[in-house]
């Protein structure tokens, strides 16, 4: 979200937040959303709307919320993702998702918790989950070119070049492409109130090419 602010002029901070229920949507009532997501672009706002829901949400709405949004879709190795993943359940004090003993067997562990407002059916563990979410999305984005798939690796590795590619679907130039300092994010991240162990990426690495080979030959990460 601070890659498109500072660039293209757009909102961050405060962003419309559709992960919690700031607005009042059936989220498993797909008019209710595109209801809600009409009524923010009736007002014009500038505020960039961020939402981790997979593609199911959107299944059958999906062209009427194009028809008024561009949707950019941030992924990411599975390696880094159950790392931090792991980390994020330790930063909060009520039932995030799976606790586990590493970010190992966190990766293999079935969802459970607050996490399972985002799901319409249980997924096999956190692993299937990611490699669920992101196919989804992969698949929606085949023909509708308003959806944008942007690798994480690129905006981290190739800023300008990735950013700038957002000019055509925005429709506008960008005015700023300096990074975002990275300890600078407009969602405001806890820290683990315990030591945690260090996660193994390449431990992680392996179960994820065992669990789900066939997304991360798909995305380029096998």
């Amino acid at each position: 979200m601070n890659s498109i602010a500072s660039a293209y002029g757009y909102v961050s901070q405060p962003w419309v937040d559709l992960d919690d229920h700031h607005i009042q949507i059936n989220y498993f009532h797909q008019p209710s959303i595109v209801g809600a997501l009409n009524h923010l672009a009736d007002r014009q706002i500038a505020a960039i709307v961020k939402s981790h829901h997979p593609s199911t949400f959107f299944e059958n709405i999906l062209d009427d919320v194009l028809g008024r949004y561009v949707i950019f879709y941030i992924h990411r190795d599975p390696a880094d993702v159950m790392a931090s993943f792991f980390k994020f359940m330790y930063a909060w004090h009520w039932h995030v998702g799976p606790q586990r003993e590493d970010a190992l067997a966190f990766a293999a562990a079935a969802p459970e918790g607050r996490l399972m407002r985002y799901q319409t059916h249980q997924r096999r563990n956190m692993l299937d989950r990611w490699a669920q979410h992101v196919e989804g999305w992969y698949r929606a984005a085949e023909g509708r070119p308003r959806l944008r798939l942007v690798r994480y690796q690129d905006l981290r590795d190739d800023y300008a070049t990735t950013v700038s590619s957002f000019a055509d679907i925005l429709r506008r130039e960008p005015t700023d492409l300096t990074p975002p300092a990275r300890d600078v994010n407009v969602v405001n991240g806890r820290e683990p109130e315990r030591k945690l162990p260090t996660p193994d990426r390449q431990a992680l690495r392996a179960l994820a090419l065992q669990e789900v080979p066939d997304t991360m030959r798909l995305l380029g990460y096998g």
